[in-house]
């Protein structure tokens, strides 16, 4: 018996001492995206088949993540992007976190960033893409949550400068109904 709470009491301190170490607040609501690979901050272990199971589907894997939730987004300055979508069809002003304050606030490395929606589809940005542009990933348009019916919970987005075209890889896509983000090959 005392063999087993020696076991416990270790196990909790192991426990405290790491999340003392990394201090990072974990979601205290529904998470909405997910951010792994090369990010400096974390606030959740590695991916797991069982809890992760809507992430398995689109065949992500990572060590480590940084998960959050729409407060934890919110919480980031927010940008605004006016644009036409055919999903809306017409003009609609979407509001969300900067993607780059995004990947500063976890200390992502400045390298390839893919984004992966609900239904398998990617795309992907460069550094230079990044940091040349005004991508937010929305939240919401014209005032109102874009729920799952709406294809969210996520829009990666921007307002795309005179002649700027996504690539035939994907390149500049944007993103709807977004859950994954993995930054790194």
């Amino acid at each position: 018996m005392l063999r087993a709470l020696v076991f416990i009491w270790i196990a909790l301190v192991s426990f405290a001492a790491v999340a003392q170490e990394d201090g990072e607040p974990a979601p205290d609501g529904m998470v909405l995206l997910t951010v792994g690979g090369l990010v400096g901050k974390t606030n959740r272990g590695g991916f797991d088949k069982n809890r992760d199971s809507a992430l398995a589907k689109l065949k992500v894997d990572f060590k480590n993540a940084y998960a959050f939730d729409r407060e934890m987004l919110l919480a980031l300055p927010q940008g605004t992007v006016t644009a036409v979508t055919p999903e809306l069809g017409s003009e609609a002003v979407f509001k969300g976190p900067f993607l780059q304050d995004v990947l500063v606030a976890i200390e992502a490395a400045k390298v390839k960033t893919r984004f992966v929606a609900t239904d398998g589809y990617s795309g992907y940005l460069l550094p230079e893409d990044i940091d040349g542009s005004d991508y937010i990933l929305a939240l919401e348009a014209d005032g109102k949550p874009l729920g799952l019916n709406s294809q969210g919970p996520l829009w990666l987005m921007n307002t795309r400068q005179e002649g700027e075209t996504v690539g035939e890889d994907n390149r500049g896509s944007h993103v709807w109904a977004l859950v994954y983000m993995h930054v790194g090959d």
